[in-house]
């Protein structure tokens, strides 16, 4: 019996004690502190630059945890985990990073985080194609984030054709294709496709240019020649007054040939006063008329189809032109104003000049307003309005404070002519009658493209 006594409090005192070291055990765990075991960072920067990271906590009980970030500044907040999990937005800098535990312990763990990094690169004013002898400053921009090498390397696949130098300076040597990259110091790069071609030229005032030749450019040539001209056009704004800018700025300036003067050949009924004979004085499509597919591609012909540059028969008598006499095709004024509207985006149809209340004409595309020194000096007149006189029509290209230049198709040819407006006395104000406002039919300003 004493010895089943002794046995029971034996069993007794040893689950006691197992019981005691289990509480103590529970007691100890409880009472553990979390740990910080993952730090999660957000891929993308915030807009003030600092970084979202999320610290991944284990823990020991079911008690709430509240975390603290304190930085240099010494400014922060508790917040409630979720998922064991903390968010918070850092820069870069030491941190004292507290957690809160039953109730009112405190865990203190010290980190330092450098989040400084080189983002992005972006070359802003990429141009897909420059003229062979032209020369222009890319600007690529680094998104970085703190005290990094910012410092960008440029290279060209082929200096032959166009070099670029430390300063993002290119200068078109010969044609070709090269393709034009910016990298960072990390090796992040934006890259670029630019055609240097000769069927351009830089930009300049001349209206001395050979006139254009007879078929003188290939099939792809003259695409190519298109396609510049519709690249201007998309990076100005189509529809915009810069778009017709872009386009009333391509043959004087860039196209090295100049297009000669030819009279329209004629409509062909009064009452369908927009059907013109088609490339014979007019040329309303968008691109160039050069070239034999152009010519297959007119329907409404007189004497054509001649492609600029090509004879064709003239119909009109100026006492100088005489009729059925051959003369190379080009553009009459409105012909031409009307090729300057239709590619720069705003469609208004093939359409004549002139002041005639039977038929739409380009005095009918906005307000007449006519020309005086108050109205040239009151900030309304603008590139893109129409200006010209009875029967003659042209498109201002370009005005700074004192000059206006103005482009249009003459006896001469297609031409761009500066003038001085800044006297009352100038020789402009005898010579262009009215402007027309095209304000009511460009939808924005758009992004003038450089003149020079």
């Amino acid at each position: 019996m004493k010895t089943n006594k002794k046995q029971r409090w034996i069993f007794i005192m040893i689950a006691f004690l197992l019981i005691l070291l289990a509480s103590l055990i529970c007691v100890l765990i409880y009472n553990k502190e979390p740990k910080i075991v993952k730090y999660d960072f957000a891929e993308k920067y915030n807009e003030d630059k600092s970084l979202d990271v999320t610290i991944n906590i284990k823990r020991y009980n079911n008690g709430k945890i509240y975390c603290k970030f304190i930085s240099n500044d010494g400014k922060s907040k508790w917040i409630s985990s979720e998922n064991n999990k903390c968010k918070y937005s850092i820069r870069t800098g030491k941190y004292k990073i507290k957690l809160k535990y039953n109730q009112n312990k405190i865990a203190e763990y010290d980190k330092d985080f450098n989040i400084d990094k080189i983002i992005s690169i972006n070359i802003n004013n990429d141009r897909k194609y420059v003229a062979v002898g032209d020369s222009f400053n890319i600007d690529a921009v680094i998104d970085y984030v703190g005290d990094l090498d910012t410092a960008i390397t440029y290279s060209s696949s082929n200096e032959d054709i166009v070099s670029i130098n430390e300063n993002g300076e290119i200068s078109a040597r010969n044609d070709g294709t090269v393709t034009i990259k910016a990298k960072t110091s990390n090796d992040l790069e934006d890259k670029f496709e630019l055609v240097s071609t000769s069927l351009i030229r830089p930009r300049r005032l001349d209206n001395n240019k050979t006139i254009v030749s007879c078929n003188s450019y290939s099939k792809e040539q003259v695409e190519l020649l298109d396609n510049i001209l519709k690249y201007e056009v998309e990076q100005a704004g189509p529809g915009t007054r810069a778009g017709v800018v872009a386009a009333a700025t391509f043959l004087p300036l860039e196209f090295p040939y100049k297009i000669p003067y030819f009279y329209e050949n004629g409509r062909f009924t009064e009452n369908e006063s927009n059907r013109i004979a088609d490339g014979e004085g007019r040329w309303y499509h968008k691109g160039l008329y050069l070239g034999e597919d152009k010519e297959n591609s007119v329907e409404l012909r007189i004497n054509g189809p001649s492609s600029w540059g090509c004879p064709l028969i003239n119909l009109q008598d100026d006492g100088n032109r005489k009729p059925g006499e051959l003369y190379p095709n080009g553009f009459d004024c409105s012909g031409y104003v009307s090729w300057v509207l239709y590619n720069g985006g705003l469609e208004q149809g093939d359409i004549g000049a002139g002041i005639n209340p039977n038929l739409k004409d380009m005095t009918d595309l906005g307000e007449l307003r006519y020309i005086n020194y108050d109205l040239m000096h009151s900030g309304t007149v603008r590139p893109g309005d129409l200006i010209g006189w009875d029967g003659h029509i042209a498109v201002i290209a370009w005005m700074t404070d004192t000059n206006i230049y103005v482009t249009e198709s003459l006896l001469p040819g297609v031409v761009m002519d500066e003038y001085d407006y800044s006297s009352p006395y100038s020789r402009f104000y005898s010579r262009y009658s009215y402007t027309i406002d095209m304000s009511n039919q460009y939808s924005e300003e758009g992004n003038y493209p450089r003149m020079w």
